[in-house]
This record gives structure tokens, C-alpha cells and sequence, in this order.
């Protein structure tokens, strides 16, 4: 994550405030699991009130969009703000956003001035009221800051502060100092000389890990070396209501966290030929994980039980896609490979073809979470309204309604052949994001705002 070193000026006057965690917050708030289902960059970080939700753009900016009106604010009251500068309140670098007990969540990671020099505090979590007022420091997340932080995204469940450093799955009660109260779950943890980082040397993982939870539970998903040398997507649970009825502690005997599934192969799930990899999307509700394979179908797993079933032939309605979950639905876009000279293009053979580089779409195929497909949303309207759109992007679903972004993009001034922002031929390209909402019943589509960038 990007470092933000605010101004010697401002640094000064927020030392105090940036400085001291506030004690252990009490939350029984469960973690926002249809809130963290974009995969696009441009607009990961989102999350809802009983009011409204809150998104952060870019990863700099906090914007409120209101339930009924669907209109959108920036998240600063300042009066006369030019909103350009770190004295805003919207202007949140955040790498992850929550909302609980009526204030809002983020993490980033800051250098500071403090006494004339540069101190680096590592990541951590802020807070700030809804209006964008208040900011402060709730919780730290590096043991050494600036050590080996693997930067995933932690999540808040209940309370708990699920997080990783340095390989190593721990948890924090929300405002809790770090070095007292924090638990190592999972992972190996090894004392190094004085000043030195943690290291983990568990089992063979990569560096990606997904954090999710359900209930009493709180999974994680991981890319595992497999004898091959290829990876698979793994998935691991913990049962925080066992473990805490029991008084465990990670001692050995009996591990607190246990691996439930793994990705499946060919075999398993039909015509889908990627093996060794990941699912394109998946999502874990009631003991089951539900997962849809872009040049497969859709799919539902019992983690107790491992039986697999097929809950539709996605595969029929568009070979490719893109995903989002809810509680309820399962909304697929028809999107394709942006490189259709891909072996697999045509049929889903070629054990090449790289699942997620899938562009355009103009149709959402919007199922049951079981399986049943429910209704068809056209896209065609916001086609004809903006020019030159040549991507679509699904983010979230809530409230019967699917939030997605349209990428349009134009030339200015020539013929644009480059591969970047400027043409051989002089020409340059402008992009439009435009942030709309489907309503999923009636297929009413509405235009909540949009950002201009040349």
C-alpha cells in the first residue's frame, strides 16, 4: 500500500491524535460479505449503513450515496473546501473501508513527522465519524512496521480484527494494544534477533490470502503448493465460538485452524479445464461455499460434507463472466477475453486461457444464490446513453439493487493506436467511469454519477 506523508504543518497538529489507540471498541457487527465482492480496482472499498453506502474511489476519496435518492456526496461539510489537499475530510487513503457502531473504518499506512524526524508507524486502522470529522488511530496491524506485512486486507467480525503479518493469521479485539492481546491462529511464528520481523514457514503458501466470515466462523482463502509445483486455491476455517468455548490456546494439540477445501479439478466440476488454480468467484454461506468458474459453470460445495452440486448451466447462457454474490443472488456478466485469439476462446478447452482478463458485457444474468435463474438485465440503455464503452465492471449488490461501472473511452484530437493514454498518431484518450445501479426486478437502471480522467 502507498505511503502518505501528510504536510510537516498538519502532522504537527495531528500527532496527538495519531498517536494513541483508543481502547478495545465493542462490536458485534458481522463482517459485510456482499461488500466485499469487487474485484475492480477502481472501486474495491465499499461498505453500507442502514442510511447509505460509503465508497471510496480511487483510494482516495470517501463518497456517501444515499439509500433512497441515490444521490452521491462527497464526504466532506467543510464549507469553501476545495477538496484538493489533505485538510479534507473525504480525502481518505484507505485500503480497506468497514462501518460500525456509527463511525467508519480504513486502513492505511503513514510516515509522519514527529520531533523532526520521519517516524513509520506501519499499517494501521483509523476511524472517522460519517460526516468525515474526527479522525484517529484505533489499532495497529505491523509488530514492526515497515517489516514483512503481507498487506492483505483484514476484516472485522464480531469485534475481532481478523488480520496476516508475516504469514501468520492473527486476531485483535478492535482497539486492542497488538503486542498484549493479539492471537496467532495460524502459522508459524519464529523470534528473530532483536529488531528483526517475524517470519512463517508453515506450509508452502503464496502471498495472496482472502479473508471472509460466516457466522461463527472465519475462513481464509490461500494459494497452496501442490506436489506439481503448481498452486490451488485453499481454503481454511476457524471456528471462533468452539475455540473460545473451550479455552484453546494454539498449543499443537489440536490446530485451531482446519483446511475444509481445496479448488476442484476437472474431474470434479465437468468441461472447466484449469486446474491448479483459482475459482473465478466465490462466496460461503450457511457451511457451503457457492463458486462460479468463467468457461464452467456454477457451482455449490458442503464444507462438512464435500459433496459437490451443480446449481445451473451457466455455461450455456456465455461461456465467460463475471461474478458478484449476495445472500440472495448471483449476478453474471457476459463478458469476454479481451484477447479472443486465446486458445479456449471459442469453446473452453485451452488450458491457456487467462480467466481474468474478461472485458465488455452488455447483459447481467441474475440467479438465485441456489441456483435459479431469475431474471435478465439488459445493459443496452446505458450503451446508448454514453459513447464508447468498452467495459463494464459489477461491485456490489445490495437492497435489490446490482451496482456496476461502465468504462467509456473516447479519443481526442486523432486516431488513438497506442497502447497507453497517447496514439502514434497524436491522438489522446479521455475515460469516463460511470456509476450506475440495476434495479434487479424491474431492470430499471439509473445513473449515479461519473469520473472523468485523461
Amino acid at each position: 500500500m502507498a505511503k502518505k506523508l501528510l504536510a510537516a504543518a498538519l502532522a504537527a497538529a495531528l500527532t496527538l491524535s495519531l498517536t494513541a489507540c483508543s481502547g478495545i471498541i465493542k462490536s458485534t457487527d458481522e463482517f459485510q460479505k456482499n461488500m466485499h465482492q469487487s474485484d475492480y480496482y477502481r472501486l474495491d472499498k465499499v461498505c453500507q449503513t442502514e442510511d447509505g453506502y460509503y465508497i471510496l474511489y480511487g483510494g482516495s476519496h470517501a463518497y456517501f450515496i444515499d439509500k433512497e435518492t441515490y444521490q452521491i456526496a462527497l464526504l466532506c461539510t467543510k464549507p469553501e473546501c476545495a477538496h484538493n489537499d489533505d485538510t479534507c475530510n473525504a480525502e481518505i487513503y484507505g485500503g480497506v473501508l468497514w462501518e460500525t457502531g456509527g463511525r467508519l473504518y480504513y486502513t492505511n499506512s503513514t510516515l509522519l513527522e514527529e520531533r523532526g524526524k520521519l517516524v513509520d508507524h506501519g499499517e494501521r486502522i483509523y476511524s472517522v465519524a460519517l460526516d468525515g470529522t474526527g479522525q484517529r488511530v484505533v489499532q495497529e496491524l505491523e509488530f514492526e512496521p515497515s517489516g514483512s506485512s503481507t498487506h492483505v486486507d483484514p476484516i472485522l467480525h464480531r469485534g475481532y480484527v481478523y488480520f496476516f503479518y508475516s504469514g501468520v493469521l492473527y486476531r485483535v479485539p478492535l482497539g486492542g494494544k497488538l503486542k498484549k492481546r493479539a492471537q496467532a491462529l495460524w502459522g508459524e511464528e519464529i523470534e528473530g534477533e532483536k529488531g528483526s520481523v517475524q517470519f512463517y514457514d508453515s506450509i508452502p503458501v503464496g502471498n495472496k490470502f482472502t479473508l471472509w466470515a460466516d457466522g461463527d466462523t472465519v475462513y481464509f482463502m490461500t494459494n497452496v503448493m501442490q506436489p506439481d509445483g503448481t498452486y490451488k486455491d485453499t481454503l481454511f476455517a476457524f471456528d471462533a465460538a468452539a475455540a473460545e468455548k473451550k479455552g484453546k490456546k494454539n498449543s499443537g494439540d489440536e490446530p485451531l485452524v482446519k483446511q475444509v477445501w481445496e479448488t476442484p479439478d476437472a474431474g470434479t466440476v465437468g468441461q472447466w479445464t484449469q486446474t491448479g488454480v483459482s475459482v473465478t468467484k466465490w462466496y460461503i454461506k450457511d457451511g457451503a461455499i457457492y463458486f462460479y468458474l468463467s468457461g464452467g459453470d456454477y457451482w455449490r460445495c458442503d464444507l462438512s460434507s464435500g459433496e459437490y452440486e451443480k446449481l445451473a448451466d451457466t455455461h450455456g447462457k456465455t461461456p465467460y463472466g463475471k461474478a458478484i454474490f449476495s445472500d440472495e443472488y448471483m449476478c453474471l456478466l457476459n463478458a469476454v477475453p479481451e484477447d479472443r485469439s486465446l486458445p479456449g476462446f471459442e469453446l473452453a478447452e485451452g488450458s491457456r486461457y487467462d480467466y481474468l482478463h474478461l472485458v465488455g458485457g452488455d447483459t447481467f444474468y441474475i440467479y438465485s444464490l441456489d441456483g435459479q435463474l431469475l431474471y435478465e438485465l439488459p445493459l443496452q440503455a446505458v450503451y446508448h446513453r454514453f459513447d464508447g464503452i468498452v467495459n463494464v465492471e459489477p461491485v456490489f449488490c445490495s437492497d435489490g439493487g446490482l451496482f456496476f461501472v461502465a468504462e467509456a473511452e473516447t479519443v481526442i484530437g486523432g486516431d488513438a493506436t497506442g497502447q497507453d493514454n497517447y496514439s502514434f498518431m497524436g491522438g489522446k484518450k479521455k475515460y469516463d467511469y460511470i456509476l450506475c445501479r440495476a434495479d434487479i426486478e424491474t431492470g430499471d437502471i439509473k445513473v449515479i454519477t461519473d469520473w472523468e480522467r485523461t
